[in-house]
């Protein structure tokens, strides 16, 4: 995992494109990380995934060289830690609203003394007990992990100002599916793509990375052009669209 430590760093540089793999199969995470994205968000908030599953899809994009962060179900300890202990590159916590929320995954995704991670030197990141300066493992996991919060409700956006004075957070997601429902409006609305762009626009400002949900070439684009530098799709339209396209076409030959 060591040539992975670093590739957050280019976000500073180039934005960078991932992709969601919501099934819970490491032959998926590995076929997703070969497409060439530069890191998977293996999500463990809608996915249906055990730990041992979980474990394997992180090795799996890994063994491909691509990095692996972790959608938490939750923003708790068991979730946090879990992840992290299983050598992802990252983790990523839905619904933080409060300073509150941002303080406790910051402490709970840092060891001492940026947090409260728990420490263990046995679980596979720390190589199963084979890292020899234990010292030095607790400074560079707390530097090379990268710690993603979503912001996908009014309540996040009113508290963004504050949210974004807390230092430790690498991204700012915003939601925008989470986020339109949360508003009672259609994702197409005007005010909602005017919420995002002024959120993405505050973020970036403050001299921190916006990341988003996209869905297409030009979602993408678009998001680019206000800013953000964390962009991450999903495997499954494109897997959708390819067989309807696919059926559509061979069923005219039968017709």
């Amino acid at each position: 995992m060591d040539n992975l430590d670093l590739w957050k760093k280019q976000m500073n540089v180039r934005p960078l494109f991932g992709c969601f793999v919501t099934f819970g199969l490491p032959d998926i995470a590995e076929f997703t990380a070969a497409l060439g994205f530069d890191f998977l968000l293996i999500d463990n908030e809608h996915g249906v995934i055990d730990q041992s599953t979980l474990c394997d899809m992180v090795r799996a994009s890994q063994c491909e060289g691509v990095p692996a962060v972790v959608r938490c179900t939750e923003n708790t300890y068991s979730h946090v830690q879990k992840a992290l202990d299983l050598g992802a590159n990252g983790v990523q916590i839905p619904l933080v609203n409060t300073v509150e929320d941002v303080v406790k995954a910051v402490s709970l995704s840092n060891y001492v003394p940026n947090g409260k991670r728990g420490i263990a030197y046995q679980p596979r990141a720390s190589r199963y007990g084979l890292t020899i300066d234990k010292q030095d493992y607790l400074v560079k996991a707390n530097q090379s992990k990268l710690l993603s919060i979503h912001i996908e409700t009014v309540q996040a956006i009113e508290n963004l100002d504050e949210i974004l004075t807390i230092e430790g957070v690498d991204v700012y997601f915003i939601g925008p599916n989470d986020l339109s429902a949360n508003m009672q409006l259609s994702s197409d609305h005007p005010k909602v793509s005017s919420t995002i762009h002024q959120a993405i626009t505050k973020i970036t400002t403050a001299g921190k990375i916006a990341g988003i949900f996209v869905t297409d070439v030009k979602s993408t684009n678009q998001a680019i052009e206000w800013g953000a530098r964390y962009l991450v799709t999903s495997i499954t339209p494109y897997m959708a669209k390819g067989a309807a396209s696919y059926l559509e076409n061979v069923r005219k030959i039968v017709r």
